[in-house]
C-alpha cells in the first residue's frame, strides 16, 4: 500500500452525520460521527496533513449564506483544535449542480485546490468519501479515492458492486466501515 502523507476528507457523511433535510444549516446541527475526532487526532499526530473538500450547494440554493457556512466550519475547527488537529484547508463549492463549475465534485477542482495548498504530491494524497461523486472526483484528480460506509457509503458501495458508477471499477476502490478503519490502514503504512 502507498504511504500517504495527505488525506482529503469529504465532510457530510464522513466527518459528521447528515442533517435532516440534507444540509447542516446551523453550527448547532453539527454532530460528529462517533470516533471521527479520535481518528483525526491520530492521523494528525502521525504527521498526516488533513484537508476537507465538500460540495455545499445549500449556499447557491440560498438555504444558508457564506457567513453561516463559515460559522459551521469554525465549529469544526474549534472541535478539532481541541484534539490537536488543524486542517490545511477547508475547500468548498457553493455552486448548484446546474451551474457547471469546475470545483463541484465529481469535477476535480476542490481536490486540486487541496493538493496545491498542502504542498504534497498527488501520488501521496488520498481522498476519503461516501458518495459516487467523491469517488469520481478522486479519479478526475488522478488520486486514490477510498470509500467509507458511513453517510451515503453503503448505498454507494452497492452501486459500485453493481457496476453503476461510471468510470469507477470496484477493484480500484478500498472500502472501510468508517474513518477509524481508514486511520488504522493509513497508520499501518506510515
Amino acid at each position: 500500500m502507498t504511504c500517504f502523507r495527505h488525506v482529503i476528507l469529504d465532510r457530510d457523511g464522513v466527518l459528521n452525520y447528515e442533517a435532516p433535510g440534507g444540509y447542516v444549516t446551523d453550527p448547532d446541527q453539527w454532530v460528529w460521527i462517533g470516533g471521527v475526532l479520535e481518528a483525526l487526532g491520530q492521523m494528525a499526530q502521525a504527521g498526516l496533513r488533513l484537508s476537507v473538500a465538500t460540495n455545499q450547494s445549500c449556499v447557491g440554493r440560498g438555504i444558508i449564506d457564506l457567513q453561516t457556512l463559515e460559522a459551521i466550519h469554525d465549529r469544526m475547527r474549534r472541535d478539532t483544535a481541541a484534539k490537536g488537529v488543524f486542517f490545511t484547508g477547508i475547500h468548498f463549492c457553493p455552486h448548484t449542480p446546474d451551474q457547471g463549475c469546475r470545483c463541484r465534485k465529481p469535477a476535480a477542482g476542490l481536490i486540486e485546490q487541496a493538493i496545491r495548498q498542502s504542498g504534497i504530491s498527488e501520488n501521496q494524497t488520498v481522498f476519503i468519501g461516501d458518495s459516487q461523486s467523491d469517488l469520481q472526483a478522486g479519479r478526475a484528480a488522478g488520486i486514490a479515492a477510498w470509500l467509507v460506509r458511513t453517510g451515503k457509503g453503503k448505498n454507494t458501495e452497492a452501486a459500485l458492486k453493481d457496476g453503476l458508477i461510471q468510470g469507477i471499477s470496484k477493484e480500484n476502490v478500498q472500502i472501510f466501515d468508517d474513518l477509524g478503519q481508514v486511520c488504522a490502514a493509513l497508520l499501518a503504512t506510515a
